[in-house]
């Protein structure tokens, strides 16, 4: 007789499989919390490299207002912070008109750069006014902008209307005993582009370099403004104004609120000693109400009261509603403007009669084609000699007639604009900054 024996499941094996199964859950979730704190500390990782980023961006753009603050305080006297004294940054001149600030801050190097405070458009002269020059020309352009092979786009002569020369001559840039300005790069080829450069030849046959502008606006293009906001620009407390009678005595200030209350505008037989006057105490612009007659003694003596006040800067001198009459053999330090407002349009400029040019004047209009029939009474600029202002001149005489009579050899220096017109018109970043708007 056999005997059948029941037994239970194996509870060693039972044991196993769940100690297998066990450590395979704890694997599993193991792995789980493992590759979690991995991407956690990842992230993290990449928050500190951000913050580190940010940090060194933000430092970075801070240095860049700190070089814009200073720029400012060199032209307008204002006061530095001590914390922009010492920003390290590499500066670097952009032509015609841009300047280039590189500063690093940790692992961030950003760049941006600024327009100068010069004229929004490139040209030596500029003329509303029929230009006529009697003698053959010679001038240092303003070089304009690169082309595309290295060449400049070279400008002499911005005309609204007309001009006449019998000969008219542009030097290539390198041709020049000094530098057009600060910056100029020197490792390009520093030559005018054939279209860009004329070479003894009469006004009609001029190229490029002598650009007909028909909607030119000389007062916009230096000032930022139109020309019917004049008053504006003469009211700015930066600004120097001859006679002296239009400022109050004891405060300073402009008496004037509006342009209707100014008095007649008249010739002043002591414009040049007034003129001097001003910029010793310090104005860089000059704004002259009335007529202005200079001879070569008055030239040199302002030339010596700029050098005694800003040496290696310029000036900008501009005379109002009235004749300008120069007979000089020297260069001025700065610019030259003549503007006829608006309001005067169809001013006649009767008081050359009483200056000691009207002798000159009549001989020169009367050597001129018979048949352009041109009075004094229509001249507003009449120069004698070979005078030329080094900062640029600008005849903004709608329709009137300026006369130069003699040689020229018409040499330029943008550089002598930019502290006078950054007083009233301040320089502005181009670079996609953060605070732009």
């Amino acid at each position: 007789m056999s005997w059948i024996y029941f037994t239970q499941p194996n509870i060693r094996q039972q044991g196993i499989a769940t100690l297998l199964l066990t450590a395979l859950m704890l694997s599993i979730a193991l792995m789980v919390v493992g590759r979690s704190a991995l991407i956690t500390r990842y992230q993290l990782a990449d928050v500190q490299q951000e913050i580190k980023r940010s940090q060194s961006f933000w430092k970075a753009e801070g240095e860049l207002e700190c070089l814009w603050t200073q720029e400012r305080s060199a032209y307008a006297k204002e006061t530095l912070p001590v914390q922009c004294q010492q920003v390290k940054h590499e500066t670097r001149f952009l032509p015609p008109d841009k300047k280039l600030f590189t500063v690093t801050a940790g692992t961030t190097t950003l760049q941006k750069y600024y327009r100068l405070s010069l004229p929004d458009l490139s040209g030596v002269v500029k003329a509303t006014s029929h230009l006529i020059l009697t003698d053959n020309a010679s001038f240092a352009p303003d070089p304009g902008h690169q082309l595309p092979d290295g060449r400049w786009a070279c400008v002499v002569l911005r005309y609204k209307y007309d001009f006449s020369a019998p000969s008219v001559t542009t030097y290539h840039p390198e041709q020049l005993p000094y530098p057009l300005y600060r910056g100029f790069p020197s490792q390009t080829e520093q030559r005018c582009a054939g279209q860009y450069h004329t070479v003894a030849s009469r006004a009609q046959a001029a190229k490029s370099d002598y650009l007909y502008t028909p909607t030119l606006s000389p007062f916009r293009d230096l000032f930022g403004v139109d020309v019917q906001q004049w008053f504006q620009v003469m009211s700015h407390p930066r600004i120097g104004r001859v006679p002296e009678s239009l400022d109050n005595s004891v405060t300073g200030q402009f008496r004037y609120t509006d342009s209707s209350q100014l008095p007649v505008s008249r010739l002043n037989p002591d414009c040049a000693t007034q003129i001097e006057d001003v910029i010793s105490h310090g104005k860089m612009i000059i704004w002259v109400y009335g007529g202005c007659v200079l001879s070569d003694p008055d030239i040199q003596q302002i030339n010596r009261v700029i050098q005694a006040k800003f040496p290696q800067q310029g000036i900008i001198l501009l005379i109002q509603d009235g004749l300008v009459g120069i007979k000089s053999q020297h260069s001025l330090q700065g610019m030259l403007y003549q503007l006829v407002t608006p309001e005067h349009a169809a001013m006649l400029f009767r008081e050359w009669a009483s200056t000691s040019l009207q002798a000159e004047l009549k001989k020169s209009l009367a050597r001129l084609d018979p048949e352009q029939e041109i009075t004094s009474e229509q001249v507003s600029y009449f120069q004698s000699g070979s005078f030329y202002p080094f900062g640029g001149l600008v005849l903004d005489a709608e329709r009137r007639f300026a006369l130069v009579q003699g040689s020229l050899d018409f040499r330029y220096r943008r550089d002598l604009l930019i502290k006078p017109l950054s007083l009233i018109r301040p320089t502005s970043w181009r670079g996609e900054s953060w605070y732009e708007p």
